[in-house]
């Protein structure tokens, strides 16, 4: 069904909700992607602070892609092996970059779908749910930070328990 004038405000409503704090930011955002044609934007907190932007955003798949990579590479991050850890830091920035370029798109996917399933009949309830389910968590994005740390000290661990170290 199209998009009314009445259901606009209710609309907007809902993605604010949904968003939370910075709402004015992203639909800025959105609406000139929108205009430049664009499905993407550069976001530098998605760029910098990838795996707690997306932890602070409720973001939990792409938070959990992130964490695994620095994860997983931590223990490459050998200085002494010097092709090898240009290698990882090649990649790891490149994942930077590619997190800072489609952040906005993939925020913008996950407010859109929070909105479409806290859709009903009672306006403030389903802004009780938008807001519910998206807004932000800086506890979660103070445990990555935590859980984070704890887990690339455990991966760098790995070599030394397997005698390599």
């Amino acid at each position: 069904m199209p998009a009314t004038e009445e259901d606009a405000p209710s609309n907007e409503e809902r993605l604010r909700a949904a968003i939370g704090p910075r709402a004015d930011y992203y639909l800025r955002h959105w609406r000139a992607m929108d205009a430049r044609g664009k499905s993407h934007d550069w976001n530098w907190a998605a760029c910098f602070l990838n795996v707690f932007w997306f932890a602070y955003r409720k973001m939990w798949g792409p938070m959990i892609a992130m964490g695994l990579a620095y994860v997983v590479t931590s223990p490459l991050l050998d200085p002494t092996n010097r092709t090898l850890f240009k290698i990882v830091a090649v990649v790891l920035v490149g994942l930077s970059f590619l997190t800072g370029g489609y952040g906005n798109h993939l925020y913008r996917k996950q407010v859109a779908r929070i909105v479409a399933e806290t859709a009903g009949p009672d306006g403030d309830a389903a802004n009780a749910r938008a807001a519910a389910r998206g807004g932000v968590s800086l506890a979660a994005a103070l445990i990555s930070v935590v859980g984070l740390a704890v887990l690339s000290a455990l991966a760098g661990m790995i070599p030394a328990l397997l005698g390599r170290g």
